[in-house]
């Protein structure tokens, strides 16, 4: 996983520079003093992995996090796993979900959930997965359980798959995301041309009307998701979408707002935080997620931190005094 997960990375903050970098990092946005907020020990290694949060509360009002990380046992086939929240900033391990390869017999490998809890009852993991790191061909999957923390029962075959779509001849497929709008379904993520030799990176959307297991409609968008950036819906409705850019050479994550999934998108050029650097982000700032607390309506910024030689670690930042 981690070999594939360095390349990917390098190759996709190039493909989505900006041309004309923004000019400073908001002074309204603070990392967690206490960050990493979740670390998960690989127990036969030297290392940590946790990455690609995903922070939601359930139909109960729980706060969880799913998550991709490596098992405790053979590392080094990455899967998806579950943390509880006790706070938004104390958090434990609670299980893992998807480890195990699916009836398509080619979702070895599994990344970038994302979390949705269905109108008739089921809880729903969308993910990418691939059956090398050679390739990275990596496809869109569902995974549905009657329950938060399984069994889930894994779909024969992806539900995005690669090859043409939307006019576009994609070999690699990352950064799903699933919201709703009006009564319809939108599915936004990246597809790429290339793994090794990638020269564009699209983002693509889809719509469902049989709550989220079939997507049709295809089409390219403009929609702010580089470098595996989420789209989560606000609590008035609109939607927000945060991303990994560059800034002044140097990774930094992007927020935007819209009315509509597929926009108008309303970017900020000013980023919401900029790679600190040593002992968290020596290499990476990526995988940004925000999500809303229920209460105040407050935006929390998740996303993941890494020294490649020593680990990937969930990181928080929130605007400037709402938590300490």
């Amino acid at each position: 996983m981690r070999k594939a997960r360095i390349l990917l990375i390098s190759i996709l903050l190039v493909a989505c520079q900006e041309d004309n970098p923004p000019s400073a990092e908001s002074s309204e946005w603070v990392r967690h003093p206490q960050n990493p907020i979740f670390r998960d020990s690989i127990s036969s290694e030297s290392y940590e992995a946790a990455s690609d949060p995903h922070v939601f509360f359930d139909n109960q009002s729980q706060l969880w996090m799913i998550y991709s990380g490596d098992p405790d046992e053979n590392p080094g086939t990455i899967g998806i796993k579950l943390a509880k929240g006790n706070d938004w900033d104390e958090w434990e391990e609670h299980t893992s979900l998807l480890f195990e390869t699916g009836p398509s017999g080619l979702d070895i490998s599994k990344e970038t959930p994302f979390y949705r809890y269905s109108s008739d009852g089921k809880h729903q993991i969308y993910y990418i997965a691939y059956p090398d790191e050679d390739t990275y061909a990596s496809q869109i999957y569902l995974a549905e359980s009657d329950n938060l923390a399984g069994p889930y029962v894994q779909y024969e075959e992806p539900v995005v798959s690669l090859g043409p779509i939307a006019g576009r001849e994609v070999e690699v497929i990352t950064s799903p995301s699933v919201v709703e709008h009006e009564g319809l379904l939108y599915l936004l993520f990246l597809g790429w041309d290339s793994f090794a030799n990638v020269s564009e990176v699209w983002v693509l959307g889809a719509t469902s009307e049989d709550d989220g297991r079939t997507w049709s409609n295809f089409e390219e968008v403009n929609v702010p998701i580089g470098m595996e950036g989420q789209v989560t819906k606000a609590p008035d409705g609109t939607f927000c979408s945060v991303r990994t850019g560059e800034f002044e050479g140097v990774e930094s994550i992007f927020y935007a707002t819209a009315d509509h999934p597929f926009g108008p998108w309303r970017e900020d050029d000013t980023p919401l935080i900029i790679k600190q650097g040593a002992p968290w982000e020596v290499d990476e700032a990526i995988a940004p997620q925000i999500t809303f607390d229920p209460a105040s309506g407050q935006p929390v910024l998740y996303y993941t931190g890494a020294d490649q030689q020593n680990g990937w670690w969930i990181m928080l930042a929130t605007e400037t005094g709402w938590i300490e």
